[in-house]
Order: structure tokens, then sequence, then C-alpha cells
């Protein structure tokens, strides 16, 4: 998502939660806004306070049906129970069920839950919310629920035999259900039900900040939110992981629209965590004794985007293979990773990210910076230079066009600039377009989510260890939901569901990396770096470094299981 969620959303929030445990060693040291404090190496932890956290990217809303955000998913981690969560090295461990099994042909999967939990307005929670909300995306989801759809492919219905076991049968077995369930949100049923309207139309145009405090399950209910200021977290008293969980009494995540005004209220001890540093301020940070600077293998992928449909009335010629080649291959992706990243990116050639592991197509390779290759590619296809230097197309048109980016994606306009001289070079005109995130995502769909009018555009995915989701966002059906591009492949499609019922993973391997070979070939998307993760803290919070085997302080374990 935006630092499109998915996988950042996970990593944040379990940043988030986790330091709010302040469990761990650390400097007998208390957080200037009074919260939570650790002990020398495993002392006795201070419990309560406010956890302050700073960030460039917003909570775009509070719907889950509409948001595409980062720090929106982070919200929903926080405030709604989820059913399983990334452990400790990478093996999926219970948040709201405590176990699970299967049946013996893999249709039916039985969650039994942690007993006792409330929402955060006193109602019980229970199985049923559970049931209710999965039948309730299964049910809608070519239409209302479709951004969420993917986490729940081939499910055919939930049930709730009792109020602490939820039942999950598949339409035929599937080989990723954990990986697909870290993402599926329980909604309180309570709420939800009286908002569905005509055809579950009503989910989408639910304004759920409308109605604070939110109604939440999770470790925390949404009190304030501000999509251009400061959103309040505060501790659900009934939530399921126990009465002492989680620590902090509430967390403040504070919107900043630049990356020095944000870093300066760091520096300024008015916030204890930023949840990614610039990288222009990574070396200056880690020479400061008061603060910790993590960093982390990233599954942020930035890239350069063409509206694919075929439908698009005008500059029809950059639904052209060869034009989109020759764009790639005058973009300097080491530049980007060099100048405006300080090394902290890799170019990249795939949607899926290296922290993907097998996941991730190894042979497929960034196209090589060659701007004489571009040119000549472009000359050979016919697309003339003007005298101004401007390419035409076939119908003597300037090959001229407005790339839309996002205002909350730290970097962005220094990329553009790269991105713009290079092409640029290549006789192709390009002009920045800056939009709000919500506005931007609001132009590449227009009118109406058929993607007619918007021609390129800059942005990233975030996604998961496991591909399906981000491979998800490029299928016929997200339309109007994620598609940021308007791709429609009916063979791609096909590939999507086989692999989703891949039981053998070595065979669905093989359909993930055709996958993205068929994307590479088709080139929706340009794929330029891979950014690495790097957030910091005051040395006043503890408790978050080191829990997975083989990735380094990388806050990504125990979401809700703050202790």
């Amino acid at each position: 998502m935006r630092a499109r969620v998915t996988f950042i959303a996970a990593a944040l929030a379990l940043l988030l939660v986790s330091i709010a445990a302040g469990c761990g060693g650390g400097d007998d040291k208390s957080s200037d806004s009074g919260g939570t404090t650790t002990g020398d190496k495993g002392g006795e932890i201070q419990k309560g306070g406010i956890l302050r956290i700073g960030s460039t990217d917003q909570i775009d809303s509070l719907n889950p049906f509409v948001a595409f955000n980062a720090q929106s998913y982070i919200a929903f981690v926080m405030a709604y129970p989820i059913l399983v969560q990334y452990g400790t090295d990478l093996e999926f461990e219970g948040d709201w069920a405590e176990s699970w099994e299967t049946s013996d042909d893999g249709l039916v999967w039985t969650f039994h839950l942690k007993p006792g939990g409330k929402w955060s307005d006193g109602e019980p929670l229970t199985a049923a919310d559970a049931a209710w909300t999965g039948n309730t995306i299964v049910k809608y989801a070519d239409g209302p629920t479709a951004s969420l759809a993917p986490f729940l492919s081939h499910v055919k219905n939930m049930e709730a035999p009792d109020e602490n076991t939820l039942v999950i049968t598949y339409e035929q077995p599937v080989g990723n259900v954990l990986p697909q369930l870290q993402q599926f949100f329980i909604l309180p049923q309570h709420i939800w039900e009286k908002r569905m309207g005509t055809n579950g139309k009503g989910l989408k145009t639910f304004k759920v900040e409308s109605e604070l405090p939110i109604v939440g399950g999770g470790a925390f209910s949404i009190t304030k939110y501000d999509k251009k200021g400061t959103t309040i977290y505060e501790k659900n008293p009934g939530f399921y992981g126990g009465p002492d969980r989680p620590y902090v009494d509430a967390v403040g995540v504070q919107f900043f629209t630049n990356e020095d005004a944000m870093l300066a209220a760091f520096k300024a001890g008015e916030l204890d965590v930023i949840d990614e540093v610039p990288s222009n301020a990574v070396e200056s940070l880690k020479q400061d004794s008061n603060f910790v600077v993590g960093t982390a293998p990233g599954s942020q992928i930035n890239n350069f985007a063409f509206n694919s449909n075929p439908k698009k009335p005008d500059n029809k010629e950059l639904l052209d293979p060869v034009v989109r080649e020759a764009i790639a291959h005058a973009i300097d992706r080491q530049e980007i990773a060099d100048v405006v990243y300080r090394g902290n990116a890799k170019p990249v050639a795939s949607i899926v990210a290296p922290v993907s592991g097998k996941w991730m197509n190894p042979n497929l390779k960034p196209e090589e910076f060659d701007i004489e290759l571009a040119n000549q590619m472009l000359d050979d296809a016919g697309y003339e230079k003007g005298s101004d230097g401007i390419r035409r197309d076939k119908d003597g048109e300037k090959m001229a066009y407005e790339v839309i980016t996002p205002t909350g994606l730290p970097g962005i306009n220094r990329e553009f600039e790269i991105v713009r001289n290079g092409v640029d070079q290549i006789g192709i005109k390009l002009t920045q377009k800056a939009l709000d995130d919500t506005t931007a995502f609001e132009e590449i769909g227009a009118p109406d989510y058929k993607y007619l009018k918007f021609d390129l555009h800059m942005w990233d995915w975030v996604g998961y260890f496991d591909p399906d989701f981000v491979l998800s966002v490029e299928t016929c059906g997200q339309y109007g939901g994620w598609s940021d591009n308007a791709y429609c492949n009916p063979e791609y499609d096909k590939l999507y569901e086989e692999q989703g019922v891949a039981v053998d993973q070595e065979k669905r391997k093989e359909i993930v990396w055709k996958m993205q070979e068929m994307l590479y070939n088709d080139r929706p998307y340009i794929q330029l770096v891979n950014l690495d993760y790097i957030w910091g803290t005051s040395k006043g919070w503890d408790g978050y470094e080191g829990k997975l085997t083989g990735y380094a302080k990388i806050p990504w374990t125990e979401v809700h299981q703050v202790g």
C-alpha cells in the first residue's frame, strides 16, 4: 500500500506496540513524556504514560474498506482483533487465536479464541463478530469489500459454533492460509451491520472517524483522529491480551508534512519515535547518544507506473511496449539509490521484494541505464523528435505527460527529478503533479475508478513476506480496489488463482515467478528501488530490537502480545 500498506503496516504496528511494551534492557531512563521506562538489562518495567510517534504517512481513513496508507493499516492492527501474527523466526503464532487445527482434506480450519475479550464499548467480543466480518467480505468481494477480499481468497464461509470457536471453510485447499489471515481485521458486528446499506455499499461510505471513539477490540481504541495532525490511541481495558497489556496508557501519532519538521521535533524531544528516519539523517542520529537508529531489509519498492487501461482515450502511445521499455532504460535507478536514499536502497526489477526470499524471481534484472539504446528504440519505432527536441506520437502530438506523485512519500520529489532528467534525454517531457495521497489515488482512478484520465504516476508498494497480496493488486478484480494502473490480464489472473491454491510450495513458487516475469514484460510498472527500513527512537524506549533470526533489529513480532 502506499507506503501503501501491507508489510510495513505490520512492521510499524509491531514497532509501535513493542516499544509501548518497554520490555528489554536499556538505560535506566524515563521518557520525556513520562511514560514507560526500562531498567538495566531486564529490570522492572514501569507502566503508564504516552508514547509519542512522528510520521510523514497519513491515516487516510479509519474505514478498512477504503483506506490504503500504511498508517491506516497500523490503526486497524491496533484497534481490531486479528487471528494470527508473525512470531520469532517468521513462524506464525496466535494473536486472538490460542490454537487452531486443520481437517485432513485441508478445507476446514478451526480456530480456538482467547475468551473474555471485549470491545472498547463494553460489548462482548465473540467468534460471531469474526464470522460476520468474514462472510460479509466474501459476499461483497466483487464490490465494496474488494480491498480486503484478497486476504480471504477461496473462503467459502465462516461459522461460529460457540463464542470462542471460529470455523473457516475453504472451497479448496489453500497454500497460504495463515499469511492471508494476518490481514483479516475483525470488525464489531453490532456497529458495522447497521451500516451495510444496499448491496453492502454503505460499508465504503461509513465515515468511521465521525463517530469517535472507534469501537475496537484490539489493544487500543482511537479516541481522537486528525488526518493532518495527531491521532490518539487509548488502552482498551477489555483487550484479550490481558489487563496488563499494553503497558502504556496511550499512543499519540503525529503527522508531519515533511521529514525536516518531523526530524526537528524528534531532536527537540517532542517525539519518542519516528517511524522512518530520513536517509540524510541516519548517520548524524547514529552518532548522537540520545537516539537509537535501527535498520533492516525493507519491503518497500518504489515504482513508475503507466495507465494500462486500453480504453483510455488519450496518449495511447504509452500502451506501446517499446515506449515503456525505452523509458525504463532512461531511468538511472542507481542514481536514485545513491543520491536520494544515500545508499539505503537498491535497484530492483520485481514487485516482490528481496526480503520475501525464495518468492522473488531472481532471474529478473533491472533494465540497464542506456540513453543511447532508449533513443534508438524510439527512433526505430517511428517516434520522431520535433525541432523542440520533444518526440511526437503517431498522430503528431507531443509526447509530454503529467506524472502524479503523492506528497506523503518521502524522497518522491528528488526521485522525480532524476526520472525527469533521464526521460528528457530521450525526447519525452514529464511534468510533476504533486497531490496529497488521497487526492492522488482518486485522480489515478478518475472518473469513478474507470482509470480513463491519468497517464503516469510514481508511488510505491510495500509487501509482506508472502507474495500473495502484492501480486493481487494487479488482478482485474482490483479495479476500484487496490489497482493503481488498471492492468488487467486474464492469463495473469488465472495464474494468481493457481498460486493461491498450490499447496505444494515449490509448485507455487514456480507460478509466482512466472507472474513476476509477466509483469516485468508487460511493464504496468517500472520497478525502481527497494528501500531499507530505518526507524529511530529515543534512548528511553527499548525492547523491540533483534527479534527475528537473520533480520537483526526488525520490530516485526508481537503485534499485540506486548509483554
